[in-house]
């Protein structure tokens, strides 16, 4: 354990030490989760505007086309967000290794991050599909119930909270695994896909804890981030909302309110990215260890035997 809690520390201050692998970082937070604080603060998607868009669906006469189309837009969303991911990972761990000649092509490292990200997020995907299954079962039932003062929101989560639970173990799941086959598979002369993720699987069984550790702290952090990026985004907007619900668009002030908003949201998302690059430093920092088959380690070289990172430090 303290040699685990040592490993993060280190990975924690090779992130802090390499700013430039921040943007790449990133990009990839922005593709997993750093998107939704954006749209939930400038959109205002609530529960209502969910259950007036279903009844439109199922009212027109395009129905059900027009809900397969969306169906296939919204997969189509996903595999670009994985893809935007996987080649933020690539870009990572090739200006991470920059010395070696051995990388194979972009476009091929990111076709290979994709392959790896879309296998592992099975698991998550069909815990989604369990989600919205009980979704239609229950919640309309929920929402034809009599108000007991409890907002609907809260209602709805504890209704589906065992999806929710499924779904989160799903996720971390998919991530303990992927998070070792991902640097496998995009390390230099790396195995093929199939063998990265029997790798990856073989990891997660070798090591449980310490590979499940990763993942929950960095599937924690992600939603904190997200989270605090959220809470300070819905108070920089509620002015310019402001500002908009007048018809203020072009006035100084609010152009001025709205530059402010972009910058801020973009700190925050390269705080992510640098917090994104720590957990990327920790895993590559764990798989460095020599019994592990990986022809490289992404981040940091080992300086010891039994996954020691005294002697650790940053490719040059």
């Amino acid at each position: 354990m303290r040699a685990w809690l040592h490993r993060g520390a280190t990975a924690a201050r090779l992130a802090g030490d390499r700013a430039d692998l921040w943007p790449a970082g990133a990009l990839g937070s922005l593709a997993f989760l750093g998107w939704l604080p954006l749209l939930l603060v400038v959109a205002r998607i609530d529960v209502g505007d969910l259950t007036f868009l279903a009844s439109s669906l199922r009212a027109s006469s395009a129905f059900p086309a027009n809900v397969i189309a969306l169906c296939v837009a919204l997969v189509a969303g996903v595999v670009m967000l994985c893809l935007l991911a996987a080649a933020a990972e690539a870009a990572l761990l090739r200006t991470v290794s920059a010395a070696e000649a051995r990388h194979p092509p972009f476009s091929h490292a990111a076709l290979v991050g994709l392959t790896v990200i879309l296998i592992c997020a099975l698991p998550a995907a069909a815990a989604t599909a369990a989600l919205l299954l009980g979704a239609v079962a229950l919640v309309p039932a929920e929402f034809q119930s009599p108000d007991l003062g409890v907002p609907l929101a809260v209602r709805l989560v504890s209704l589906l909270l065992p999806f929710l639970l499924v779904l989160g173990l799903a996720t971390l799941a998919g991530q303990a695994i992927g998070g070792a086959a991902l640097r496998l598979g995009l390390a230099p002369e790396a195995p093929p896909v199939a063998l990265a993720l029997a790798r990856g699987m073989r990891e997660l069984l070798r090591r449980p804890w310490g590979r499940i550790g990763i993942a929950t702290v960095g599937l924690l952090a992600d939603l904190i981030a997200a989270a605090l990026t959220y809470a300070a985004l819905r108070v920089l907007w509620a002015p310019i909302a402001g500002e908009l619900g007048r018809g203020r668009l072009a006035s100084p002030d609010t152009l001025l309110l709205l530059v402010g908003f972009v910058a801020i949201w973009l700190a925050l998302v390269l705080a992510a990215g640098a917090l994104h690059v720590g957990i990327s430093a920790w895993w590559a920092l764990e798989l460095a260890d020599p019994s592990v088959e990986a022809p490289n380690a992404a981040v940091a070289r080992p300086g010891a035997r039994g996954g020691s990172t005294d002697d650790a430090r940053p490719l040059d």
